[in-house]
């Protein structure tokens, strides 16, 4: 348990050798320490003065030899307590910073069917409508038996929805446009997600990027497409 709190608070497995053994020694010689952890002489001095550094052991003088101290618990805390002072003041700074850089693009690869409908599951738990580019006759091949499942859950959650696709939809009650091309990569616009699947292949693969600027432009190429279509 102790040397999990230790480890939280950043010293390494031997630093709290070291560390423990100084604090039930009491003011001790590098030596003495070295032999109580079970340690070489040279590891423990090196160890000691990055135990110092960080603030976990002091030492004195006496008779020209250096004698070893450790920080007692309760200064431990007092010196934690002053940290967290320090990372308070700098932390408006520190958030300034990390929002500059924007958030990062979160793109995932999913691959067979059962990676596949991780997607769709997505769709269904996480958004209030869709996009999509379409092969109906591409998409049942793949799923036969779970696409109609979808349609079904998508119709009962109240997910709004628009299709560009080759075919007519199965569910026509979605607004719908016909495009005269084989579409071999099925495309789904959703909650700020692009979702993009390879049909054609007999192991498929997805990928899924969360990300705003890709999903705007995405989105703005959808909108024009559609417009364009009878």
């Amino acid at each position: 348990m102790k040397e999990e709190i230790l480890k939280s608070v950043g010293l390494g497995d031997k630093e709290i050798k070291v560390y423990l053994a100084n604090l039930q020694l009491g003011s001790s010689l590098v030596q003495n320490i070295a032999n109580f952890a079970k340690l070489n002489r040279t590891s423990t001095y090196d160890l000691l003065k990055s135990l110092e550094k960080k603030g976990f052991v002091s030492y004195t003088i006496r008779s020209g030899k250096k004698f070893y101290q450790a920080t007692t618990p309760n200064k431990l805390i007092d010196m934690l307590k002053e940290k967290e002072v320090l990372m308070k003041k700098i932390l408006p700074e520190l958030n300034s910073l990390s929002e500059s850089v924007g958030k990062r693009p979160n793109v995932e690869v999913y691959t067979g069917i059962d990676g596949l409908k991780s997607i769709f599951e997505d769709i269904l738990k996480n958004s209030k409508s869709f996009d999509v580019m379409v092969s109906k006759r591409h998409i049942f091949r793949l799923f036969e038996y779970y696409f109609p499942n979808f349609i079904n859950r998508r119709k009962k959650n109240k997910i709004k929805a628009r299709i560009i696709s080759d075919s007519q939809p199965v569910d026509k009650t979605v607004p719908y446009k016909l495009i005269k091309k084989d579409i071999k990569t099925a495309t789904w616009l959703y909650n700020g997600k692009i979702a993009m699947i390879s049909l054609e292949k007999e192991e498929p693969i997805g990928i899924l990027i969360d990300e705003k600027n890709f999903y705007e432009t995405q989105k703005f190429m959808f909108d024009s497409l559609w417009e364009s279509l009878d």
